[in-house]
C-alpha cells in the first residue's frame, strides 16, 4: 500500500515511468485477486466466517468489480482508436468485439 500510495503522490513522471506503475498497480491488484480466490477456494476457511462477514465481503467485492469494469470500459471506449479490436466471427460472417461486460 505504502507505494501505491507514493506512486499516486509521484509527480512529472516521463512515459516508461507511467508505464511501470500502470504494471506495478495491476501486478498489486492481480496478487490480491489470488489471494481471495485462494480463500474461495477452502471451504474449511470461508466456513469460519459467518453469513454477516460473508455478506460484507460480497458487497464489497461486487462494488470493487464493478468499479474497476467501469473505469475499464471508460479507457477502452476512450481510447478505442488506438487498441486492436478482438474480433470473432459470429452467424453470417459478421464481426464483433469481445470482452467482459
Amino acid at each position: 500500500m505504502k507505494t501505491l500510495e507514493e506512486l499516486v503522490s509521484k509527480k512529472g513522471e516521463d512515459r516508461l515511468e507511467l508505464f511501470s506503475a500502470m504494471v506495478f498497480a495491476l501486478n498489486a491488484i492481480g496478487r490480491s485477486l489470488h489471494g481471495w480466490m485462494g480463500w474461495t477456494q477452502n471451504l474449511q476457511l470461508m466456513s469460519k466466517f459467518n453469513e454477516e462477514e460473508m455478506r460484507e465481503m460480497k458487497e464489497g467485492l461486487i462494488k470493487e468489480a464493478q468499479g474497476f469494469i467501469e473505469y475499464d470500459v471508460k479507457i477502452s471506449d476512450k481510447h478505442r482508436d488506438k487498441i486492436s479490436p478482438i474480433v470473432v466471427p459470429e452467424e453470417g460472417g459478421e464481426r464483433r468485439r469481445t470482452g467482459i461486460v
